[in-house]
């Protein structure tokens, strides 16, 4: 529950419409030092020929995603697709930031590992809102999320 309430906290400074970060660096303020500090030429080169020209449309898949994610892992519903989200988010995060001044690359390492755990364990089925789907018998596909 807690990972999902830091994926929720995450978002306060890339709000829509505008994700102009709201007093702190916006979405675009970090995708430019993804950029100027590229780990590895081909990130920095993604970013900057595909993502930095479309931000609107990126701004609104990194919000909705983390949204999604956040929300899942808080209610634990469909936690697995919530937590598989959340790995791919995390390792983005940790390649787009591994050179960047004053980042802890193992910040992200450990948020990849819990979603990881997560995944694995199909945290959702105790406590959260996938123990009441998986008791109404849902279909092995829709299971398999949950």
């Amino acid at each position: 529950m807690l990972i999902g309430v830091l994926w929720l906290y995450a978002l306060r400074w890339k709000l829509p419409p505008s994700f102009d970060g709201r007093g702190q660096r916006s979405l675009e303020d970090w995708l430019n030092l993804e950029v100027e500090h590229a780990a590895f030429g081909f990130y920095g080169g993604l970013i900057n020929d595909v993502v930095l020209p479309n931000l609107t449309l990126f701004s609104w898949l990194v919000f909705l995603l983390e949204l999604l994610v956040g929300l899942s892992l808080l209610f634990g519903l469909l936690t697995r697709l919530g937590a598989g989200l959340g790995l791919l988010l995390a390792l983005n995060l940790g390649v787009g930031l591994l050179e960047v001044p004053g980042e802890w690359p193992w910040s992200y390492a450990m948020l990849a590992m819990w979603h990881g755990l997560f995944l694995v364990t199909a945290a959702g089925r105790v406590w959260g809102l996938d123990a009441l789907l998986r008791s109404r018998s849902l279909p092995v596909r829709l299971q398999l999320l949950t």
